[in-house]
């Protein structure tokens, strides 16, 4: 019997996500429901939230679980009644809580082989890359949800940090493309000065993670922007750096988290100055629970339509995939994608791209 290898974990560590995933070898299913399809995975990302799932942080994981959010992969056999839709050879994206539909529990796809509902597959067009459509939920799918809900356009400021991540440079492109600004917060120096010779703009700013500096930048940024206000902002880090994120917000003004890069999950709110003196909304937002389960499918697939469009025009271009490692690698994988500074996405391959 044909066998293919999947990474699994059946416990949980928020301490040392990397010790919890083991490779073992399975048989490869030779039958599909008839509304499923078996799906030869090809490449798959390693994203905070696969870090989260391993942490014990993430709804909808049932241990044991098979790890890995979203992939790209080749179709290997179709249900019956899929068979107007899917063809053997189609390249499609996986994930593991599939777009369409409600997604109830985890389908990891760290795996070669991976029997899907329809919900969870989405084709690919001829002309997108193999490494760009297995990053379309997280990193492109993400950001442009965001920009639709808070209904952002011409004159509108937005104030995001991780800015130096894809899902930051995705948005950078977004503002060029519907026309609103971005400030822009990172880490480091060098990010700063490599976002703007790649984008063209000069509204980015580095904010070392400590409230020390917090005033002077304030000033810098409101000197820059000058009465423009800041009404829309998205955090990805959490502690000191979304504290000063909800502070630059004007009244009226809305904040998503949507991470906590930082490790401090915490954001002090002030409910009596923030919210009911100045009025500023704060939400939690997540692609997988804020996003998908509140959204109709025909509004999906609207989104998904202009992720291709936007990426076959090259009015969005990913940045390029960092470190590649086997499935053998995980755990070097894992730890090498909490690595601060890096250089581009950490991919998992089942072969050669």
């Amino acid at each position: 019997m044909a066998t293919g290898r999947e990474i699994t974990y059946s416990r949980f560590s928020e301490s040392n996500p990397e010790d919890v995933f083991e490779l073992s070898t399975v048989s490869i299913p030779q039958q599909v429901g008839s509304g499923e399809a078996l799906v030869r995975i090809k490449c798959s990302m390693v994203h905070p939230c696969d870090i989260g799932c391993a942490s014990g942080l993430v709804n909808g994981i049932e241990l044991p679980a098979i790890g890995g959010f979203e992939g790209f992969g080749v179709v290997e056999k179709v249900g019956a009644d899929l068979q107007k839709r899917f063809s053997k050879g189609q390249r499609v994206h996986v994930s593991a809580t599939h777009i369409f539909g409600s997604w109830k529990t985890w389908l990891g796809i760290w795996r070669d082989y991976a029997v899907l509902p329809s919900e969870a597959l989405i084709p690919v067009p001829d002309d997108i890359e193999d490494d760009v459509a297995a990053q379309i939920f997280v990193n492109v799918l993400t950001p442009l949800a965001m920009v639709r809900e808070m209904r952002l356009g011409p004159g509108d400021v937005l104030l995001q940090t991780a800015a130096g991540s894809v899902v930051g440079r995705v948005m950078i492109q977004l503002g060029k493309i519907f026309d609103f600004q971005t400030v822009n917060l990172v880490r480091r120096k060098e990010t700063a000065s490599e976002l703007i010779e790649t984008y063209g703009i000069g509204t980015v700013y580095v904010h070392n993670g400590f409230s020390g500096s917090a005033e002077f930048l304030k000033e810098e940024i409101r000197k820059e922007l000058g009465n423009a206000p800041i009404k829309f902002a998205i955090d990805a880090v959490s502690g000191d750096v979304g504290r000063f994120c909800l502070e630059m917000l004007d009244p009226g003004g809305v904040i998503y988290f949507y991470g906590a890069l930082s490790g401090n999950s915490r954001v002090p709110v002030d409910i009596v100055s923030d919210l009911c003196r100045d009025n500023k909304s704060v939400k939690g937002w997540s692609i997988q629970e804020t996003w998908l389960r509140t959204t109709s499918d025909d509004t999906k697939q609207s989104h998904l339509d202009e992720i291709w469009r936007f990426l076959s025009t090259r009015k969005i271009v990913l940045p390029a995939i960092g470190t590649i490692f086997p499935m053998e690698k995980i755990r070097d994988a894992v730890i090498a994608s909490r690595q601060p500074g890096k250089t581009g996405k950490v991919m998992l391959v089942c072969e050669s791209l």
